[in-house]
């Protein structure tokens, strides 16, 4: 038995004196008189004194016994359901170790620091049989740890998500064949960790206890992005960094400095600025680079504000400055008007700054070549794609140099139209661009896109039917493609015949396209997708698409990393912690619990804790066993009462 208030039970020990002392105070001294002859009155006298004796120890005891429950009442004695050496306990303690648990306190310890001491004292308080499980839980999932690694523990710089953990935690327990299950959670109780977690297979039968470790934040000043918008080297254009800053606290931020500093081909670049920004402000500070080498410049940016997540106040960042990519059109049909050139809405398209892919929006540096007003090819060095567009002329020579082009790692992408030849067809053959395709006739129909490959790089942005649907695309005229080559890639279909192939050739691509540039054979040029269509082109052949760029950008999704700027090969990759963290946004226990629908009657916290062992305020225990005491009591004063009246003094 335990007892919430010991203090009573010993004042109700020390009050049993109390019915003896009033006895022996209150009791009546006879005085002896002689008379007459009374020997058989002193015999009656002589065996009711001695009943009576025994009647008022009796009352004495049943005097002092309620004396002694009225404290045992006060003291509230409870038995705990499970025993103290823990032997049909389990316990599961879940320490949130995300980035934000890095928030220090005054005392200059971290949040998580404070959770790993609350665990420890939590698993002392338990018994020696008690089975305990302890993880270590961020956006990577949980990692399970014994009670000697907790004290190496550190806040990684990942981000928070609860429902791996509670999965983790409700699979063990699910499993315990232990009476008594419970689950601690130690976490600062970000609102972004808990928005998708869904604990419907949580069991309903185990007690969660909830603590809040770290300390409460007011203010908090942080560079959620630090990207670069513009890393093309033109005239006029300087290279540019978007720096976003946001001040997610409750009071202004005035002139705090801001410093960026990035290593590259040449000296050092430093850029100093001050920010200043109202309560729940965000800003897109544009950085201008004096950049004018080519190559890869690293470093970071960073912010000079107290506040107690200080991780933050500074990002990575990384760019490749590099020239544009450089497109020649060859224009087999030159019209009278800009509008009638065979390649006026290719380069249209071409010419736009709409960003392609991902990353810093990548233009084309295009220049045009009307064919019929020259000998052939220029020097095609330094050229990434050429666009041809309705040749009426290609001779052998042509077709050499194209080849070599190509070879050298170039890329061709090829329309034929109303002045393409049969001789032009054959030599682009005989140059082996085509590999084993074979080209038909001209022919007048109605080919519609029927299908596309969606998982190539260039078109997967279209199978989104946001994006548009390619199968709008119709070509009343076309070079039908007879049969391709059993290593060419059919990119676009209609029903009978492909679209657009794709064949390797060495290092670099030829790319042919059945109809024409212009609006004499489609109606491509005039529908809303030709220019993405284009565009996605180019930039897969210009390796803008390709899976692994020279600069990279992406948030740490690995317990063991740590924000900076890594090489990986030729590529260096950038790696920060996700801006989701600087979030000063907390859930109480109850909205907590709401949001992640724990049963009411489950969540134990810390408070409650406290409040249902030490000071309970009006709040009973469910273990408590004063109403046995009570009825106790009622049966001795009821006994008491019942001989009292029986007994005279």
């Amino acid at each position: 038995m335990n007892l919430m208030h010991l203090g009573f039970l010993a004042a109700g020990a020390a009050a049993m004196s109390l019915p003896l002392w009033i006895h022996l105070l209150l009791r009546q001294k006879a005085t002896s008189m002689e008379i007459g002859s009374i020997r058989f009155v002193k015999q009656v006298v002589r065996r009711t004194k001695n009943r009576q004796r025994i009647q008022r120890w009796i009352l004495l005891a049943l005097r002092a016994l309620a004396v002694l429950l009225l404290g045992l009442l006060f003291a509230r004695p409870f038995f705990p359901d499970t025993p103290a050496d823990g032997s049909t306990r389990e316990v599961a303690i879940l320490i949130d170790r995300s980035a934000s648990m890095g928030a220090r306190q005054e005392n200059g310890a971290a949040a998580i620091e404070q959770a790993i001491r609350r665990a420890k004292a939590y698993v002392g308080s338990l018994g020696a049989e008690t089975r305990v499980h302890l993880g270590l839980f961020d956006a990577a999932g949980v990692q399970p740890v014994s009670l000697n690694e907790l004290d190496a523990a550190a806040a990684s710089s990942m981000a928070t998500r609860y429902e791996d953990a509670f999965d983790w935690a409700g699979d063990l327990l699910a499993a315990s064949t232990r009476a008594d299950r419970s689950l601690m959670v130690l976490s600062d109780l970000q609102q972004l960790g808990a928005s998708s977690v869904n604990l419907s297979a949580f069991p309903a039968d185990v007690s969660v206890r909830i603590e809040d470790p770290a300390p409460a934040i007011a203010q908090n000043l942080a560079i959620e992005s630090a990207v670069a918008t513009q890393v093309e080297l033109r005239p006029g254009v300087p290279v540019a960094v978007e720096v976003q800053l946001v001040n997610h606290g409750a009071f202004p931020v005035i002139g705090a400095p801001l410093r960026m500093e990035l290593s590259g081909p040449k000296s050092p670049i430093v850029i100093e600025r001050s920010v200043s920004l109202a309560a729940g402000e965000r800003e897109a500070l544009r950085l201008e680079l004096p950049i004018e080498t080519p190559g890869l410049y690293r470093g970071s940016v960073s912010v000079d504000f107290d506040d107690p997540l200080a991780w933050d106040n500074q990002r990575a960042v990384a760019l490749e400055a590099r020239h544009p990519d450089r497109l020649l059109l060859i224009d087999g049909d030159a019209g009278s008007k800009a509008w009638e050139n065979e390649t006026y809405f290719i380069e249209t398209a071409l010419r736009l700054r709409t960003p392609v892919g991902t990353g810093p929006a990548r233009t084309f540096e295009v220049e045009r070549l009307v064919w019929d007003r020259g000998s052939g090819f220029p020097d095609l060095a330094g050229f990434r794609l050429i666009v041809i567009a309705n040749l009426s002329r290609f001779t052998e020579r042509d077709a050499v140099r194209l080849n070599a082009f190509v070879q050298r790692g170039g890329n061709v992408l090829w329309f034929p139209g109303d002045r393409s030849t049969d001789a032009v067809h054959e030599r682009l053959q005989a140059a082996g661009l085509l590999g084993t395709t074979t080209l038909g006739r001209v022919t007048d129909t109605v080919a519609r896109v029927q299908a596309f490959d969606v998982d190539h790089p260039a078109l997967r942005p279209f199978a989104d039917p946001q994006h548009g649907d390619l199968r709008r695309l119709t070509a009343g005229r076309v070079l039908p493609i007879q049969s391709a080559d059993p290593d060419s890639e059919i990119l676009i279909r209609s029903r009978r015949w492909p679209l657009v192939i794709s064949h390797r050739v060495a290092d670099g691509r030829f790319v042919f396209v059945a109809t024409s540039a212009d609006r004499s054979w489609s109606d491509w040029p005039q529908n809303r997708l030709f220019v993405p269509l284009i565009r996605q082109l180019a930039a897969w052949l210009t390796g803008q698409l390709d899976l692994r760029q020279s600069v990279q950008t992406k948030n740490i999704d690995h317990p063991e990393q740590v924000p900076g700027i890594q090489s990986d090969g030729d590529a260096v990759v950038v790696l920060n912690v996700d801006p989701a963290e600087s979030q000063i946004n907390r859930y109480d226990v109850d909205a907590f619990r709401e949001t992640l629908g724990l049963p009411q009657h489950s969540v134990v916290t810390a408070e409650s804790d406290r409040r249902q062992q030490y000071t309970p305020e009006g709040v009973a225990r469910a273990d408590e066993k004063w109403p046995w005491v009570v009825w106790m009591l009622i049966g001795v004063l009821s006994s008491e009462l019942i001989l009292a009246s029986r007994v005279h003094e």
